[in-house]
């Protein structure tokens, strides 16, 4: 276990470098995938969105159950697919954030529906709790803006980092878990980081960061990296549009 520093913020605790790297967890200038080279998405793997499963007890409706996907592929309405990202847990069904799709698994193959929130509201932000310029640090908490209002977090939005709302060092609210409207971190103001889903690399709309993946095993078709099941995912913030990057400290890890 790696050592921890301590951030106390208003509300609650930013613990950084306490658990092994995961869903959510942040690159810092000790982490073993430091330097990796990043390439972007292509192919018949874009555009990416998000959207859900509406697996919750009230159809038709987003709530606390329902599963949220990083989709490869297609714009949303679409099917779960292999290698979709999971970015909600859902303990009951052996789901977990940052776990893969495979094409076995009871989610794949199943529907996937737009956010409510409008394509411009949509997307992932930060929550700049030091103020520092240029903004986006390693003590700032990551979210996924799923509904309106925009600008602030609201119920249903998803943690995309963990959370020690109780300021005791423990984790209350890991990432991949949802926002209610009584936890410290509910109507928080955000900033967004990628927004515009459906996105197609290099073009970013007003985005301060993208997705990016390492391609672990290196394999390619017509010169375009191959995302697949092995290839880790990332935030990689900042970037540039016209070339690939290198994983770098604050980026964040959408996969397990």
């Amino acid at each position: 276990m790696s050592s921890s520093t301590l951030y106390l913020t208003v509300g609650f605790v930013i613990l950084i470098g306490v658990a092994s790297a995961g869903f959510g967890s942040k690159v810092d200038n000790t982490s073993p995938d430091l330097g990796y080279p990043l390439v972007d998405f292509g192919g018949y793997q874009v555009p990416i969105d998000i959207g859900y499963w509406d697996v919750g007890p009230n159809p038709h409706i987003f709530d606390e159950d329902d599963m949220v996907y990083l989709h490869f592929g297609s714009a949303v309405p679409a099917t779960i697919s292999a290698n979709d990202i999971r970015l909600t847990t859902r303990a009951d069904l052996g789901l977990n954030a940052g776990s893969k799709v495979r094409a076995s698994d009871i989610d794949c193959g199943q529907q996937l529906i737009p956010l409510p929130a409008p394509p411009l509201t949509a997307g992932i932000y930060f929550m700049d709790l030091s103020g520092s310029s240029p903004g986006y640090d390693v003590k700032d908490l990551i979210y996924l803006k799923t509904l309106l209002p925009s600008g602030i977090t609201a119920t249903n939005d998803v943690r995309m980092s963990d959370v020690d709302e109780n300021k005791d060092g423990i984790i209350d609210l890991p990432a991949g878990t949802k926002v209610l409207d009584y936890h410290a971190d509910h109507n928080r103001l955000i900033i967004p980081m990628i927004i515009g889903f459906p996105i197609y690399p290099p073009v970013w709309q007003e985005s301060i960061a993208t997705i990016r993946f390492y391609n672990a095993n290196g394999n390619t078709m017509n010169g375009i990296p191959i995302y697949d099941y092995g290839d880790p995912v990332y935030i990689d913030v900042p970037f540039s549009p016209l070339s690939p990057g290198v994983v770098s400290v604050n980026d964040v890890r959408l996969t397990e």
